[in-house]
């Protein structure tokens, strides 16, 4: 693969840069130019039009004379993020003759550009106003560290809860004996993140879409339940409030194109986990919670009642439950129900979990004295990043970042304790993928004797291993199961152009029909 000398071409930074000046979106450039996100963020950075705290900070190390490695040690990140972040030196990357990690690539790249279209139809946007990204590590694991196994089934997939003929397909073709699960053992420290891409890469799919852990409804409910204002601790603490502020939700979306998706994947949670963004910190949600009852005091709520007409009523936001802020906005970047993908998996699951309701105390009892001047500090930082005209005002920015990342880690819970023993992870809201999570053993923890090989090896090396399985691999966007059946249905059962066409399909979405052993699946 070769390199052109010299700067992009002219008429990509044009395209760039005429669409970001009328849209002022990331996003909306990758769909109309079909060039990545990553290249439009480094064209945009090379022409003065965006930067974010990050970018600033790798600019200001290069500028001293520091290599793309040792501003990677300095900052704890990696190479590629690093000059991913700096301004283009050399051109884009001309590909005369793609190789098959190319082709990979390219194909994993169109289904993000087709999970953005759908998203956007869905509501689900990034916000662009603010991008941003920093090095913050959550507290660590203080207890000794112990092993997991985790049971993880696709909802809809048991034979004996779906017709015959779709059942005796299933069995056949997709080798399945009762259901497509999987048996794995995992680290207890392992982040519900990191668990996102370890269901990813066992399942099949390839992180193309949109998707959340959530808690069993019943124990949800208790958490909500009260006046928004009043439960707003639970938010950072167990669950995430949206964040329309920083837009970082793919906080650590840095695709390596050097590697296959699954490679990459895979480095996703075999390595330390460490969280780079704003909008999981506890202080955060809270502020991110009262800028919206200062933006918008006095709600109109709209109850959605499916057999009768509901006029639409004002509630004051200080007295209004989360129910009644949904039934009053949209928000573009998830719902409240998710959980906090930065928490540990022993903060969350256990076989004797904490009471729901003493677990909600002791969250609501969260010191919130610092989060006035927090969101003062934020409200600086916000303000100078967004700033449109004039210089930016460094020092006072400078100082009032600083000292964001200071009241976020001081502030962040430390001793959450967990309180399920099971968990739903949904991927895909356009197919509906969901997968019950439930725990089945620990080993290892308060100190116990291990008589486990297998999870002793995981506690050694805290690195998670697949000990069983059932069924192949599915894939992305196949219409959920019952699509699946009859993709498997077609390929083996259908006409044999219908078959051929088929079959190329799923092999550009990534599925090779090839079964593999529990050990290879991780």
């Amino acid at each position: 693969m070769a390199r052109n000398s010299g700067t992009p071409k002219t008429e990509t930074i044009e395209k760039v840069v005429s669409v970001y000046k009328k849209t002022g979106s990331i996003s909306e450039i990758v769909l109309q130019t079909e060039i990545s996100t990553t290249k439009v963020r480094k064209i945009l950075i090379t022409e003065g039009l965006w930067s974010s705290p990050r970018s600033l900070q790798i600019r200001e190390l290069s500028d001293q004379g520091k290599s793309s490695s040792e501003i990677a040690d300095t900052l704890q990140i990696s190479t590629v993020m690093v000059q991913n972040y700096l301004p283009y030196e050399k051109g884009l990357y001309d590909e005369p003759q793609k190789s098959d990690t190319a082709i990979r690539s390219e194909k994993y790249r169109e289904r993000n550009r087709t999970y953005a279209q759908k998203s956007r139809s869905r509501g689900q946007q990034t916000s662009e106003g603010f991008a941003t990204e920093i090095l913050a590590t959550t507290p660590g694991e203080k207890k000794s560290p112990y092993a997991m196994q985790l049971h993880l089934e696709l909802r809809d997939s048991r034979l004996d809860s779906m017709p015959a003929e779709e059942a005796k397909i299933l069995a056949k073709y997709g080798a399945v004996t009762r259901s497509i699960s999987r048996e794995i053992i995992v680290p207890s420290s392992l982040a519900l993140h990191q668990l996102h891409y370890l269901i990813n890469v066992a399942f099949g799919w390839t992180n193309s879409h949109l998707h959340n852990f959530q808690l069993p409804e019943l124990l949800y409910q208790v958490l909500i339940e009260g006046k928004l204002l009043e439960i707003a601790p639970v938010f950072g603490y167990y669950l995430q409030f949206p964040n329309g502020t920083f837009g970082d939700a793919f906080w650590d979306d840095d695709y390596d194109e050097s590697k296959s998706p699954r490679t990459w994947m895979r480095s996703k949670y075999l390595k330390q986990y460490k969280y780079r963004g704003f909008s999981q910190y506890w202080i955060e949600n809270q502020a991110e919670i009262h800028d919206l009852a200062q933006r918008i005091p006095m709600l109109t709520v709209h109850p959605f009642r499916l057999r009768e007409k509901v006029q639409p009523r004002k509630v004051r936001f200080e007295d209004a439950s989360l129910q009644e802020l949904l039934d009053a906005i949209m928000f573009d970047e998830g719902m409240p129900d998710a959980l906090k993908e930065s928490l540990r998996l022993h903060e969350v699951l256990s076989l004797d979990p904490m009471a729901i309701k003493k677990a909600k105390a002791t969250a609501l009892s969260t010191d919130t004295s610092a989060v006035g001047l927090y969101k003062h500090y934020r409200d600086i930082v916000v303000s100078e990043a967004r700033r449109e005209r004039g210089p930016r005002d460094t020092p006072t920015y400078s100082h009032a970042f600083r000292q964001m990342e200071k009241f976020q880690k001081q502030y962040e819970p430390n001793a959450v304790m967990p309180i399920t023993t099971e968990l739903l992870y949904c991927y895909d809201y356009g197919d509906g993928w969901e997968v019950d999570i439930s725990l089945v053993r620990e080993f290892g923890k308060d100190d116990q004797i291990v008589d486990d090989e297998v999870a002793a090896k995981v506690i050694a090396d805290r690195k998670p291993i697949c000990i069983a399985k059932d069924g192949l691999n599915v894939l992305d966007d196949c219409g959920n199961v019952h699509g699946y059946i009859d993709m498997l249905h077609t390929i083996h059962e259908g006409d044999r152009d219908e078959a051929m066409d088929m079959k190329a399909w799923a092999r550009g979405q990534g599925w090779t029909g090839r079964d593999m052993s529990p050990k290879q699946m991780l």
